[in-house]
């Protein structure tokens, strides 16, 4: 119930966001921003590349809703330090990317979506997926499309699913209720979004008050022109593409968990990461909804010998 009140709250102020005076996305918002067009979107993505010589693998990382690359701002370097070509990607219409409101925003589609775009990176050759959130749930369906181009699966506070089935929503966004789009737009333009909500909604979710950089790191893609419209719009318009079952997943994968997270309830999801054929469940005991932000050092202690584990079992 909290991450649902959570969301609505969160809703509401992305709506508000054509009024607090928007500003045009930079052209490359970080140093090693890039951009590239899949499917007619536009996705910004970022890398921290490792030279073939020394890599141990390649390495995914897809934000949770509201975030963006910044998300993995921490991990990230020490990823490529460890020797991981590491990728992180703007999921739309979140961060940087496409902010079309006519995009299919169910959990398959995106997985295509993020499956083509690194198809088109990176021909043939295989990733560690790390999702948080909601994205947790779009690198699961990501696994079970397409098992061939996954190394291994993290869930991070991950948004997982028992299935889904063609035409069906995936996923239980208030934006997606006739009653929740008629609500969020009454209020449109009503209470603009400003750096001390996001602040507010960052401390719960990490369990402790944000720094002006993290603050600074959601609210600037959350401000841009359209985003509020475009994930009204996507939400309600999400159709899912295939079936899929999470007992059918054939890849290492890993439960990473903050003891602390009231956004994402790990004792709700255990019946549905059960379901995963030999899933590794771990709890950092003092972080909240986003421990790779707020507990940094401790999440790199479970991951990187999992990644590393995975990689081997990968190899002929």
């Amino acid at each position: 119930m909290r991450f649902v009140v959570v969301m609505v709250v969160l809703c509401v102020t992305l709506v508000a966001c054509r009024r607090s005076s928007p500003r045009p996305a930079p052209r490359e918002p970080f140093a090693n921003s890039a951009f590239s067009v899949v499917d007619g979107l536009r996705l910004h993505h970022r890398t921290w590349p490792v030279f073939t010589a020394a890599r141990k693998g390649r390495v995914l990382l897809v934000h949770g809703f509201s975030g963006s690359t910044f998300s993995w701002e921490a991990v990230a370097p020490r990823l490529q330090a460890a020797g991981f070509h590491t990728m992180a990607i703007d999921v739309p219409p979140f961060g940087y990317s496409d902010r079309a409101p006519e995009a299919n925003a169910s959990v398959t589609a995106r997985a295509r979506l993020l499956l083509a775009f690194l198809e088109s990176t990176a021909p043939g050759s295989s990733w560690h997926l790390v999702g948080h959130s909601m994205g947790g749930g779009i690198v699961q369906a990501m696994a079970l499309i397409r098992p061939s181009a996954v190394a291994s699966v993290t869930f991070v506070a991950g948004t997982v699913f028992g299935e889904l089935a063609p035409g069906k929503a995936g996923g239980r966004s208030p934006a997606a209720l006739r009653p929740g789009r008629a609500l969020l737009g009454a209020l449109a333009g009503a209470v603009p979004i400003t750096p001390e909500q996001v602040g507010a909604l960052l401390e719960s979710a990490y369990g402790r008050p944000p720094t002006p950089e993290q603050i600074r790191g959601y609210h600037t893609p959350l401000a841009l022109p359209g985003t509020a419209q475009a994930i009204v719009s996507t939400a309600g318009a999400a159709v899912e593409l295939e079936a899929l079952d999470a007992g059918a997943l054939r890849v290492p994968a890993l439960a990473l968990w903050g003891g602390r997270d009231t956004w994402v309830s790990l004792e709700q999801r255990r019946p549905t990461l059960d379901r995963v054929p030999g899933l590794r469940l771990r709890v950092i005991p003092d972080a909240g909804h986003c421990p790779m932000e707020t507990h940094p050092a401790e999440f790199l202690a479970i991951l990187l010998p999992f990644l590393g584990e995975a990689g081997e079992a990968k190899r002929p």
